[in-house]
């Protein structure tokens, strides 16, 4: 009895070509001209792409199936399916396509692994739809939180990218739950072309609040007041602890709050950074826009932390919070 390849097929075709999206590639084998039965094994092989594995074993119907994912930059993938009684079997291309650049998503990038921790999440999360190849008039573009929920936006003459979607205020609580999301947009043509970006693969984990442990951060420009001069080149947050490893990755926050107490909208900062081999403290800058929401300055003070992730860790550290005067009017 001899196993023959019969017939290859896969879906989706075509797969974005950055290796982020899987391809499931199905061969139909026979015995003898008739549907083989199972554990017929299959020997699997690519060029431009990554196959999950070298071999796979036919179904119950004498399906046996393979994922792959394209090598970066491929215009094609190539596939080809043999037995031990078909060394010559059967090819299949899988065509490719570019994807558009990836959203952004606030303190989640590969620093700290795309993770929100209690602090990412008490701050609040958005995401950004940059400007990507090929805007068009009329096309929709859908932004992805996982399966949790989306936004549909329609371009025109003054509706365009970049998008701004505040995750925390405007979509489903269920985005920010504990979980892994696929984190991604598309844009759909007037004719139905569909090209969807680059993921994102965010996890939200949110431990809770955690004791301070940390030093405060310094800024310097806090004698005490930070004034129009001292804003005018924004306003350095250093921070330095004891523990300081390459690896870690430092998250700072920042906000501003009028006379009252009442945070002022437009003054929130942050930023993450990892540090690296050598370094024995991280500076960040908070812009001078920040200074000045909606264009004008204020009087009130500012508070400021940070929080750092240890290297090979998923435990979040926070330190102690710095307040500031502040008076930019």
């Amino acid at each position: 009895m001899a196993n023959t390849v019969s017939k290859l097929s896969a879906t989706p075709n075509p797969i974005a070509n950055d290796g982020s999206q899987v391809s499931t590639v199905s061969a139909t084998i026979l015995t003898d001209g008739k549907p083989a039965v199972a554990d017929i094994v299959v020997n699997w092989a690519a060029v431009g792409g990554a196959l999950s594995d070298v071999t796979s074993k036919t179904d119950t119907s004498g399906i046996a199936k393979i994922d792959i994912t394209a090598t970066v930059g491929a215009s094609t993938v190539s596939v080809t399916a043999t037995t031990a009684d078909d060394l010559v079997g059967r090819k299949y291309v899988i065509n490719t396509y570019t994807p558009h650049v990836a959203p952004t998503i606030t303190n989640a990038n590969a620093d700290d692994l795309f993770t929100l921790d209690h602090y990412d999440l008490q701050f609040g999360v958005q995401a950004e739809i940059p400007i990507y190849d090929n805007i068009e008039l009329n096309q929709i573009v859908t932004f992805y939180w996982g399966e949790a929920d989306s936004r549909e936006f329609i371009i025109t003459d003054t509706v365009h990218p970049p998008f701004i979607i505040d995750v925390t205020n405007e979509m489903s609580p269920d985005c920010l739950k504990n979980g892994t999301y696929s984190v991604y947009y598309s844009s759909t043509t007037q004719s139905g072309n569909t090209v969807n970006s680059s993921p994102v693969p965010v996890v939200v984990s949110d431990d809770g609040q955690v004791m301070p442990s940390l030093a405060k951060p310094v800024v310097a420009d806090a004698d005490p007041w930070i004034n129009i001069s001292d804003a005018g080149d924004g306003v350095d947050v250093e921070i330095q602890y004891s523990s300081i490893a390459a690896g870690d990755s430092v998250t700072y926050f920042w906000s501003g709050f009028d006379e009252q107490g009442r945070l002022i909208t437009q003054t929130e900062a942050t930023g993450n950074a990892a540090v690296v081999d050598g370094q024995t403290k991280v500076v960040f800058t908070v812009d001078n826009q920040y200074f000045y929401p909606n264009g004008a300055g204020y009087k009130g003070y500012a508070e400021v932390y940070y929080t750092v992730q240890p290297a090979a860790s998923t435990s979040v550290l926070l330190s102690q919070t710095l307040s500031c005067l502040v008076d930019t009017q």
